[in-house]
């Protein structure tokens, strides 16, 4: 499925290098327009391949202003969220029903009284019982096992895409579900991911340990957004990174104008290229 997509792809950029070169004359002659009313022109099925890990709630809403210049691909282990998610999505994103890790095999889930905090990490109360967030929202109250895929070993199966960008809100275990991306980290241009700086999982990698395994792919840390969650305290944080501007400026036509779309949807500086 996802190889006929990737020949449509090639197909249209060929159209969209006529676009990107129109829009260039434009802007010599002082002509503007913005990055999304030029993506716009440009993608067809070239739309942005958002791969969304934890997305049991749907495409974000910050998304929904350019929701047809985006193809998500939902990731869910829960059969009945799956479900819910491709009767919500329509024709356009697409949901696969597993759970991300960096092994192809089973894992037991810790499910837990507020079934957001659920993770293949067992919570470590010894830092969460110091904030009110800790109790009962993290008490363990089962256990699940669930199928858990590598992003590679699924792209290599022909059942995903290559991700443009990458959102994942596992729960502390977002490093080893990245280390399961392998190889097709390198022409991802920008990840948002929930991080800690200190660990609320037992034996969950923190911020510091992502950054190192980020940069051998070429990513650098854009911007970091303060969880309410911890009394003030910076324990929890939403990150952003993209390939760095020496890496965009290389790019061809359409990756930059993905990029500056991540860009705009993230809040992000853009770089002068």
């Amino acid at each position: 499925m996802f190889e006929q997509s990737e020949r449509a792809a090639r197909s249209d950029s060929v159209s969209c290098v006529g676009v990107v070169r129109s829009l260039g004359r434009a802007i010599e002659r002082g002509h503007h327009l913005s990055d999304i009313e030029a993506f716009a022109e440009c993608a067809g099925t070239n739309a942005l391949r958002l791969v969304d890990v934890g997305g049991r709630g749907g495409l974000e809403p910050k998304w929904h202003p350019y929701g047809r210049h985006v193809a998500a691909i939902l990731i869910e282990p829960a059969p009945d969220s799956a479900h819910q998610l491709r009767r919500s999505l329509g024709n356009r994103h697409s949901v696969i029903e597993a759970g991300l890790s960096n092994v192809d095999g089973p894992r037991s889930l810790f499910v837990t009284q507020n079934p957001l905090c659920s993770s293949l990490l067992e919570p470590n109360l010894d830092v969460l019982r110091n904030y009110g967030v800790g109790r009962p929202h993290f008490d363990i109250v089962g256990r699940l096992d669930i199928d858990c895929r590598r992003y590679d070993s699924l792209h290599q199966a022909g059942m995903a895409p290559p991700p443009d960008a990458i959102k994942i809100d596992t729960q502390g275990h977002e490093y080893e579900v990245l280390q399961g991306f392998g190889g097709l980290l390198a022409d991802c241009l920008g990840i948002e991911l929930e991080t800690h700086l200190y660990p609320i999982y037992r034996g969950q990698k923190l911020l510091h340990q992502i950054i190192d395994l980020l940069s051998t792919y070429d990513f650098v840390l854009r911007r970091l957004e303060q969880s309410p969650n911890f009394g003030g305290d910076l324990v929890e944080a939403q990150a952003y990174f993209t390939k760095p501007r020496r890496v965009i400026a290389t790019l061809p036509a359409l990756a930059k104008l993905k990029h500056a779309l991540l860009c705009e949807v993230w809040s992000l500086g853009k770089y002068a290229l």
